[in-house]
């Protein structure tokens, strides 16, 4: 969003009531409704070359095998919008940038690229995007300026066009979404559904809207909801192997972990119910426990291999785990970041696992106390095998800059972190320094302000 005009909006009807009445009285989309073509056109965007300091860590757990270089990056600015990047890959190794009004695409590591535009003129906005099953891309946007337009937008792989619709159902304030594609295939109407898309909007509290069509988000769910009236579960978390999983996680920061044949899991809401697990057959939400009254703490998502991932960050360190048993045992390693360094916590932190790369990479905006500026750190973990070991860590960007006040009404804004990890193991990632500023154009005239960018390893 532009600079200081976030907007505040105090809801008419509470959310918890909302939740009730969204999952009460909407009926299922009897049929898919035919999207409006897009146009896709060219996008010239400032792109440059930076080196950044690399650590190796070696084989060994000892520091005398480590090794410091510079890797090479391409920087790329103004594909998302002033606060943030949202980030993901395809299997050809196309990246997308879904941060702001438009979806935009590159598919030579970010020298050029393509604009995904609806026929309607948009003025800013705030995104999200996902791969789905067999090349098919979902996105969402919402523009608050141009008259409040949510948009969905597709990628067909098998007819290779992309379509957009209205969405006009959502709550008043629809900021920052997220979205997460559940693999299925799911029982839909008599027919067959490959994916089930989950939509989360501000305030995110777990009330959800859902497209089986990947056009229209008219179906609510609500975990909060569904707990209420399904009997509890109690197991070790049920994954399973989907190759294409390994670029279909969302941004982690999404209340929606996919975990493969149509099952999902859903972290606590704001309405204080605990985790609940999808039932791929009635798409309702049950309240989940592991058997003896294990916790579930921190991040997850599934890889392509059905394997369990866990990340755990506190203060200047975190821990990486895998599991392939569903939770029932572990393998980890723990990660101390550099002296005087530690965690933001919150939106501020990302990760993903690519098994078939055999790379996790793990993306924080983090503080430097001694010096009192930010610094994006960006973790490769090796999960070749299924005990993940600590390969590289980059420091990207100058790690000039102090955003500790970022968030409205604030000049600096970086509202939350996106990677993705390309099929080669190479990362995209966003972050912000002194020289990631941005041309905005406001009613008083175009002023330059500090936001995120994007570097991508080349």
């Amino acid at each position: 969003m532009q600079p200081g005009i976030r907007l505040k909006t105090k809801l008419g009807i509470g959310t918890a009531t909302l939740a009730t009445l969204l999952a009460g009285v909407l009926a299922p989309a009897s049929s898919q409704v035919p999207g409006l073509p897009t146009q896709v056109v060219d996008l010239e965007v400032p792109t440059r070359i930076a080196r950044y300091k690399v650590t190796d860590f070696g084989r060994s757990p000892s520091a005398r095998d480590d090794r410091t270089s510079r890797a090479k990056f391409r920087v790329v600015k103004n594909t998302g919008n002033c606060c943030e990047n949202y980030l993901t890959s395809s299997t050809r190794g196309r990246i997308f940038d879904q941060g702001g009004k438009w979806i935009n695409y590159t598919d030579d590591d970010g020298a050029t690229w393509k604009s995904v535009q609806p026929l309607v003129p948009l003025v800013n906005g705030e995104g999200t995007i996902s791969m789905g099953p067999k090349g098919d891309v979902l996105g969402v946007q919402w523009d608050p300026y141009s008259g409040d337009h949510l948009q969905a937008y597709k990628y067909d792989a098998a007819s290779e066009e992309w379509t957009y619709l209205e969405s006009p159902l959502h709550t008043p304030f629809y900021d920052r979404p997220w979205l997460s594609i559940v693999p299925g295939p799911f029982a839909v109407q008599g027919g067959e559904a490959p994916y089930v898309g989950f939509l989360d909007g501000y305030p995110h509290t777990g009330t959800l809207l859902y497209t089986t069509d990947g056009l229209t988000y008219t179906q609510a769910s609500s975990p909060y909801v569904d707990s209420q009236l399904e009997d509890p579960v109690e197991s070790w978390i049920p994954t399973k192997k989907v190759p294409e999983m390994d670029l279909m996680q969302p941004n982690t920061n999404s209340p929606i972990i996919p975990l493969g044949g149509g099952r999902a899991l859903a972290p606590p809401d704001a309405f204080g119910n605990d985790w609940s697990l999808l039932n791929p057959e009635t798409l309702r939400w049950a309240p989940f426990t592991l058997p003896g009254g294990e916790k579930l703490t921190g991040r997850y998502l599934v890889d392509g291999q059905g394997r369990l991932h866990n990340l755990i960050a506190t203060g200047s360190t975190f821990e990486y785990r895998i599991s392939t048993d569903g939770a029932k045992s572990w393998r980890s390693t723990k990660v101390t970041l550099p002296e005087g360094v530690a965690i933001t916590g919150g939106l501020q932190l990302d990760f993903r696992a690519n098994a078939r790369a055999g790379v996790a990479a793990v993306s924080m905006h983090s503080r430097n106390g001694t010096k009192g500026t930010d610094l994006d750190l960006l973790y490769k973990i090796d999960i070749s095998g299924n005990t993940p070991r600590l390969d590289r860590l980059y420091e990207i960007g100058l790690g000039d800059v102090d955003a500790s006040s970022s968030g409205p009404p604030a000049d600096i804004r970086f509202d939350f972190n996106t990677v993705a990890i390309l099929p080669d193991g190479r990362i995209a990632v966003s972050f912000l320094d002194s020289t990631t500023d941005e041309a905005i154009h406001l009613a008083q005239g175009v002023v330059n302000r500090l936001g995120p960018a994007m570097a991508i390893e080349l």
